[in-house]
């Protein structure tokens, strides 16, 4: 029997209706999938398995948490999915950009995740050894900044770092973040722009209830009267489909 597509193996479902999302996007095997269940108030509500392996999700999970006024959606991860071929990442990829375009007023606050441990390299290898590129890292905070989408960078597992080379790193960042225009707001509660930068550890929980304030800061200012009932959400066609509806 010959081998199944990668294309007949993604899944991505598209959330239903107008309501207040909270999205984590990043490379692959930065901890998204881990920092999400420490963003619920049941953690183990979240049976999402964590990827071990970079690229090993490729669901768009979208948690319906009873306690919050808002979903979670953990996106795929972007870079190398051990599960797909070149053409089938290209496509996820895609489609992650396509979901947040077509979903952008009801996100309410983008949290960018970067793997500490990696940055530096990212940095080094698409910014300041090659001028003519841009790092991931980058270039999704000025698309959300295009979109007028507020965003947070997390700078996750910073306990693999020690102060040093932290410092460094950060150093490196602030340096890439000025060439290309990008402010950092230094103001949580902004609704505008990169609105600050804050260091997390999924292992000891570092940063972990600075980052809760921040989301419910933001949280506490939704009016809900403004959105869909949430328990009609599921009635109503998924977001890439009105359009389709409205020409029936």
């Amino acid at each position: 029997m010959g081998k199944k597509s990668s294309k007949n193996r993604i899944k991505f479902s598209y959330p239903r209706g107008n309501f207040p999302r909270l999205c984590l996007i990043g490379n692959s095997n930065v901890g998204k999938s881990s920092l999400t269940r420490l963003l619920l108030s049941h953690p183990k509500w979240y049976k999402s398995k964590v990827g071990k392996t970079a690229g090993s999700t490729i669901r768009l999970t979208i948690i319906n948490d009873p306690a919050l006024n808002y979903h979670v959606i953990d996106l795929p991860g972007f870079g190398r999915m051990v599960r797909l071929d070149r053409s089938s990442e290209g496509r996820v990829q895609d489609q992650i950009l396509r979901y947040i375009q077509l979903d952008q007023k009801n996100i309410f606050l983008m949290l960018i995740v970067i793997s500490l441990d990696r940055l530096e390299s990212e940095l080094e290898k698409w910014f300041f050894q090659n001028q003519e590129t841009i790092p991931l890292s980058i270039e999704l905070v000025q698309f959300m900044i295009n979109l007028n989408i507020p965003c947070l960078l997390v700078l996750n597992k910073v306990d693999k770092l020690n102060s040093y080379k932290l410092a460094i790193v950060k150093e490196k960042l602030n340096t890439a973040l000025n060439e290309f225009d990008i402010n950092v707001n230094n103001d949580t509660s902004s609704s505008q722009g990169l609105i600050g930068i804050i260091e997390t550890s999924t292992k000891t929980n570092k940063g972990i209830k600075a980052l809760k304030q921040i989301i419910n800061s933001h949280a506490s200012k939704i009016d809900l009267s403004k959105y869909d009932s949430r328990n009609k959400l599921m009635d109503l066609p998924p977001i890439n489909q009105k359009e389709l509806v409205r020409k029936k």
